[in-house]
């Protein structure tokens, strides 16, 4: 939850240990100013887990957070637009086993 933050070194030992670990970046592509995010988000991609990273926003009451949330990965000046697709979808995809068809389905809407 949260790649650990602000334990992130901890969280590439869990992650590199535990091949069927996720993480998602909720909460943290919004609440932390970006630089401090970049860094944290930049040390997992770079660490070879960006298949295993996945969006979130933690939006409850705050006015613009799902906003700001995606707005901070589109920006991302280090992630490809393959990994910025990863992080949005593929990755939940693959963590929830999702089908082609319903794959499919979701790109229709």
């Amino acid at each position: 939850m949260h790649y650990g933050s602000p334990l992130v070194d901890e969280m590439i030992a869990v992650l590199f240990s535990h091949p069927q670990v996720y993480v998602d970046i909720a909460g943290n592509d919004w609440a932390h100013p970006r630089p401090h995010f970049y860094g944290q988000l930049k040390r997992l991609v770079e660490a070879g887990f960006v298949k295993r990273i996945m969006w979130g926003s933690d939006q409850m009451v705050w006015p613009r957070a799902i906003e700001v949330a995606i707005e901070t990965i589109q920006n991302a000046p280090f992630l490809s637009e393959e990994q910025k697709r990863d992080i949005f979808y593929n990755n939940a995809a693959r963590f929830l086993r999702l089908t082609k068809e319903q794959i499919a389905q979701h790109h229709r809407k």
